[in-house]
């Protein structure tokens, strides 16, 4: 069908020369008329296509312009085809960075902590350098989880304004990461026997390495060694929270230090823990202790235990395609 459509234009034409031909001659009336009339519907018929999309009120609306006039209206539909297939006006500012109908402008507005980052993941990779500028700044409200992955692809933009917005916000994020850490030391200093401020003082020691804000793998490795060392005496001072040895698994793992993690985890299921929390940490020391039969086993308890995690049960899937390994 859509091959005939070229062929009708040339028709078309054919029928209004042959119109004119017979208006010149004198042939009267009802010839050029009918050859002009059909030439009309056919052009219309066969400019449609031309659009992007098209439907039966295209094709009448190319075939009105045919019948202004045998010579002009074939070029008024040309140049309203034109004016058709023009692109809309690019509106992804629009789309991705107004929230509430308000567009975030280059003064300060932001979006709200709630929302998502994939938006501004999208508006990154545009063309439009203004739009690039406007999605950056809409980061300086962001979780920095969101943000500072997405300032780090900043750093790297075409655009100088870019690149420095994105540098200034996240040393911004970065000097309030350690002015909390200062805040949180000095709570320990304060109370000593308090475990819950232990906890977050590791915590943060781990956010910064998590975040890779911490400048340089030696860096890093000292901040996951002195939070595993707070997290110790936190766990000292009380036994019975969860959250310190399984952060402490965390920590050990983020090193490598598979003794320590066989260490936090003995901890683990001496008080009790979530197994949907705590059973793909589990799977990941035994990926890196080389214990396939283990990983397997631990397969099938994550089964059992009908645990929703789609990125593990990719892992699964994996796994069960490949031999299984002779002891």
């Amino acid at each position: 069908m859509n091959r005939l459509r070229p062929l009708a234009l040339v028709l078309a034409f054919a029928l209004h020369v042959f119109a004119l031909v017979l208006l010149v001659r004198d042939a009267g009336v009802l010839g050029p008329v009918l050859a002009h009339v059909l030439g009309a519907v056919v052009w219309g018929w066969g400019t449609a296509a031309l659009l992007p999309a098209f439907d039966r009120a295209t094709v009448w609306l190319m075939a009105a312009c045919a019948l202004l006039f045998p010579v002009l209206g074939p070029l008024a539909s040309v140049t309203l085809i034109a004016i058709l297939r023009r692109p809309p006006p690019d509106r992804t500012a629009k789309k991705y960075i107004v929230w509430r109908d308000q567009a975030i402008a280059e003064t300060g507005e932001s979006l709200p902590s709630s929302a998502s980052g994939q938006s501004i993941v999208e508006i990154l990779q545009s063309p439009r350098t203004q739009l690039r500028r406007n999605a950056i700044l809409a980061l300086r409200d962001l979780d920095p989880y969101v943000a500072i992955p997405l300032l780090r692809k900043g750093l790297q933009d075409s655009d100088e304004q870019v690149r420095i917005y994105s540098q200034n916000i996240l040393s911004g994020m970065i000097e309030r990461f350690e002015a909390n850490l200062k805040e949180l030391e000095q709570r320990v200093l304060a109370e000593p026997s308090a475990a819950l401020h232990a906890m977050r003082l590791a915590e943060h020691f781990h956010e910064l390495v998590y975040l890779d804000v911490a400048g340089d793998d030696e860096t890093a490795a000292h901040y996951l060694t002195t939070a595993q060392d707070i997290l110790r005496r936190a766990a000292a001072l009380d036994p019975t929270d969860a959250q310190i040895p399984f952060l402490g698994l965390k920590c050990a793992l983020r090193m490598r230090d598979l003794p320590a993690a066989e260490r936090w985890f003995s901890q683990l299921q001496t008080g009790g823990y979530d197994i949907a929390a705590v059973l793909p940490w589990r799977m990941e020391l035994m990926f890196l202790a080389g214990d396939w039969v283990r990983l397997r086993e631990l397969f099938a308890v994550f089964e059992r235990a009908q645990v929703i995690n789609p990125r593990v049960e990719e892992l699964i899937r994996y796994w069960k395609r490949l031999p299984v390994p002779v002891a």
